[in-house]
C-alpha cells in the first residue's frame, strides 16, 4: 500500500517501491518535530533516521501497521471540526484521528473478542457526536471579530464540551463494565491463583521486614508488622477463602522453619484462621441454599438474594438522580448492570439501611 498522509499514523514499517525485495525499514510517525504543527516523518532507527518529504511519499510503500483503520470514515469530520477554531485544522484533525484511533486499539486489546464490535460502534457514535458538535464552534481569532455572535458561540462551545464529556464518561463506564465481566467470567481456579499471588507478595514484604527486625538488621516495631500481616489473612478467613488461608498458613510455617526466630509464633491467633474460614464458608453455603425472599414496599421490591449474597432494591421505574445519589452515598447501595438492581452485601446492616431508605420499621 502506497504511503500517504492519511495512513501514516498507523504505519510501522516501509520499503522502497523500486526495491520490493529489500528489507523493510522502521517508519517513525512525526519522527522529527520543529514546533507546533511542524514535523516530518522519518525512516530508519531513530538515532540515525532520515526524513521523508511529502513529495516523496509515492516512492515508499507501507508494509506493516500498528492497528487497523478504525476511524478511517471520519477524516472529513475531524478536519471540519477544527475549521472554525484552529489555524491548522488539517493537522489538528489528523492528530485527533491518530490519537483516538490509537486509544481505541489499546482499549480493544484488553477486552474479549465478543465485546469488541459493540464497543467499536459505540466509540464511533460518541466520537462522531463530539466532532460534529465541535464543528459548530467558532473562534473570533479565526473568523474575525466583526459581527461575531458571542452568545451563539458560547452555546456551541457548551454543546461541544458536553458531547466530549459524555464521550469520556461512556468510555470509562464501558471499560469498567468489561473489566468486571472479564473478572466474573474467569475460572474460579484462576481467580484463586491471582488472589493468592497478590496476597503472597504482600506477605513477602511483611516477612522481609519482620525478619530484618528479628536479626537486628533494621529497627522497628515488630508487633505492628505482625499485626498487619495477621489482619490481611484474617480478612481472607472472614470471607471464607479456605484455600487461600491454608496456603498462607503453610507459607508462613515454611518461613518459620527456615529462620532462627519465627516470623509469627504458633500461639498467635493466625493459626486458628483455617477453622474460621471453614466456619464462614459453611454458613455461606447454608445461606446460598435458602430460597430468595421478596418484600414489596410501594413501587419498590426488596430482594434477599441468597444465591449471590446480596440485598437488592428493584424499582418499577428508573428513580430520579437525587434518589440514586442518596441510595449510593447515604445507604451504600451500588448499581449492578448485570443484575439490574441496586444492591449491597446481604447483612443485618444492609437490611437496616434499606429500612431507613424506605422509611419503614420492618421488612
Amino acid at each position: 500500500m502506497e504511503l500517504t498522509e492519511r495512513i501514516a499514523h498507523r504505519v510501522t514499517m516501509v520499503r522502497r517501491v523500486d526495491n520490493p525485495q529489500s528489507e523493510p525499514l522502521q517508519f517513525n510517525y512525526r519522527g522529527k518535530k520543529f514546533g507546533y504543527c511542524n514535523y516530518q516523518h522519518t525512516v530508519g532507527e531513530e538515532s540515525n533516521a532520515t526524513p521523508i518529504f511529502k513529495k516523496d511519499y509515492s516512492q515508499w510503500e507501507a508494509v506493516e501497521f500498528s492497528h487497523p483503520a478504525y476511524l478511517d470514515g471520519y477524516w472529513s469530520l475531524a478536519y471540519d471540526s477544527y475549521r472554525g477554531i484552529s489555524q491548522s485544522p488539517d493537522e489538528r484533525g489528523q492528530s485527533t484521528i491518530a490519537d483516538y484511533e490509537k486509544e481505541l486499539h489499546e482499549d480493544l486489546s484488553k477486552m474479549p473478542e465478543e465485546q469488541k464490535e459493540k464497543y467499536i460502534q459505540n466509540y464511533k457514535k460518541y466520537f462522531s457526536a463530539w466532532l460534529s458538535a465541535q464543528g459548530r464552534c467558532l473562534s473570533a481569532f479565526i473568523t474575525g471579530p466583526s459581527g461575531f455572535n458571542t452568545r451563539r458561540s458560547e452555546k456551541a462551545n457548551t454543546s461541544s464540551d458536553n458531547r466530549y464529556k459524555e464521550f469520556r464518561e461512556w468510555r470509562e463506564r464501558a471499560i469498567k463494565a468489561i473489566k468486571e465481566l472479564i473478572e466474573r467470567n474467569k475460572p474460579e481456579a484462576q481467580k484463586m491463583d491471582e488472589e493468592w499471588e497478590a496476597l503472597r507478595k504482600r506477605i513477602d514484604r511483611s516477612i522481609e521486614i519482620i525478619h530484618s527486625i528479628n536479626i537486628g538488621k533494621e529497627p522497628g516495631d515488630k508487633a505492628l508488622f505482625v499485626s498487619n500481616l495477621v489482619n490481611r489473612i484474617e480478612t481472607q478467613a472472614n470471607n471464607g477463602n479456605v484455600e487461600i488461608v491454608d496456603k498462607a498458613i503453610a507459607y508462613i510455617r515454611e518461613w518459620n522453619a527456615k529462620v532462627k526466630k519465627p516470623i509469627v509464633t504458633e500461639r498467635n491467633k493466625l493459626f486458628k484462621f483455617p477453622e474460621v474460614a471453614r466456619n464462614v464458608r459453611g454458613r455461606e453455603e447454608a445461606k446460598a441454599s435458602q430460597e430468595n425472599k421478596e418484600v414489596r414496599v410501594g413501587n419498590v421490591t426488596v430482594v434477599w438474594n441468597y444465591e449471590i449474597d446480596r440485598l437488592q432494591i428493584l424499582f418499577d421505574e428508573i428513580p430520579d438522580k437525587d434518589t440514586r445519589t442518596r441510595l449510593h452515598r447515604e445507604f451504600s447501595f451500588n448499581w449492578s448492570s448485570t443484575n439490574t438492581a441496586w444492591q449491597r452485601k446481604l447483612t443485618d446492616n444492609a437490611v437496616r439501611a434499606a429500612k431507613r431508605f424506605l422509611n419503614v420499621e420492618t421488612l
